[in-house]
């Protein structure tokens, strides 16, 4: 197995590192047009292949992890090339894109993956085995908090760089597409760019979803509670006790409904890194033929909420219905 990595840069060279860790070095051929990244994955990974310009020939797979506004591109060549390709979020920048490369993977025989990370963090994973075990009952609410004084972007709004993790993880545990989206936003560095963002999503379930973004905050938040009729919990990445299970919930006495509190349980979790668990996860697959849990189709409709929230960002805030389908 080679695989080719797209881009060097400050999450590509993590994968660069991972697949080196997985594969060995000799197995890792390194793309960029930038010889300063270059130079450092070549120090960093004296075993590795490089070019200045994407290559297709010879490996069996591609890593994605230039700019967004160059994935749908990169992606399509290197399906076309018959490789198989892992995409860094967000997959694409618009449905239409999207969908193109699902239609092309499917054509091709080849695996196309994204990095929703969080979707193989291990607090996440067992979270979304207690949620389908039933341990929350029916889910109501989820709220997320990605929030920070971090990396400011000018190639995208912060919706678009943060917002995909939030999503992509209240998909999963819902197995649902949201029925309509709602965002605000507000700009105040960059003309067009906003820098933080409030998102609304609506099921046809009856669960509602909230996500809260923004590079722009003094506190760094990076939380998710989920609240079940049954059992409450919160997966806090800031934490030590990253996921806990909380007894909680609101019960009916004598016509009205009363707050019950119970005890709050620290759930034991496995201490992988979830890029490894991403990495080795797309590896399988391309083993296999089996498609992981983040797949192009997933990818496709975090692609299609996004879509939904940046026209409704665009109109002033106002409610956008999802056509599924994925």
């Amino acid at each position: 197995m080679r695989v080719a990595i797209l881009g060097a840069g400050g999450w590509g060279k993590n994968h660069v590192r991972t697949f080196c860790g997985i594969l060995g070095e000799d197995a890792v051929v390194v793309c960029d047009p930038d010889s300063v990244r270059l130079e450092a994955a070549r120090t960093a990974h004296p075993g590795i292949e490089t070019h200045d310009l994407p290559t297709f020939g010879g490996v069996d797979a591609v890593v994605v992890a230039a700019p967004a506004v160059l994935h749908f591109e990169l992606a399509r060549q290197a399906l076309d090339a018959g490789c198989h390709t892992l995409v860094e979020k967000p997959m694409t920048l618009t449905s239409t894109e999207a969908e193109a490369l699902v239609r092309l993977a499917d054509e091709r025989g080849r695996i196309l993956m994204v990095d929703h990370l969080l979707e193989y963090h291990p607090a996440v994973v067992r979270l979304k085995a207690l949620v389908d075990e039933g341990c929350l009952g029916r889910l109501l609410h989820l709220t997320s908090r990605r929030l920070n004084l971090g990396v400011i972007r000018s190639e995208e709004n912060a919706l678009w760089s943060l917002a995909p993790h939030d999503i992509s993880v209240i998909l999963h545990l819902l197995g649902e597409e949201p029925a309509e989206v709602i965002a605000e936003g507000a700009t105040f560095l960059q003309n067009g760019i906003p820098d933080l963002a409030h998102v609304t999503m609506r099921f046809e379930s009856g669960a509602s979803a909230h996500v809260h973004v923004s590079w722009l905050d003094p506190i760094k938040v990076r939380a998710l509670s989920v609240v079940g009729e049954d059992r409450m919990a919160v997966f806090d990445d800031g934490s030590d006790d990253k996921l806990v299970l909380i007894g909680a919930r609101a019960r009916q006495v004598d016509g009205r409904y009363v707050a019950e509190r119970g005890d709050a349980e620290r759930i034991e979790l496995d201490r992988a890194e979830p890029l490894r668990c991403v990495a080795e996860s797309f590896l399988e697959s391309v083993e296999t033929g089996r498609p992981p849990t983040a797949d192009g189709r997933d990818g496709l409709r975090v692609v299609r909420v996004l879509e939904a929230a940046q026209q409704s960002l665009d109109a002033g805030g106002t409610w956008v219905e999802i056509g599924g389908g994925a």
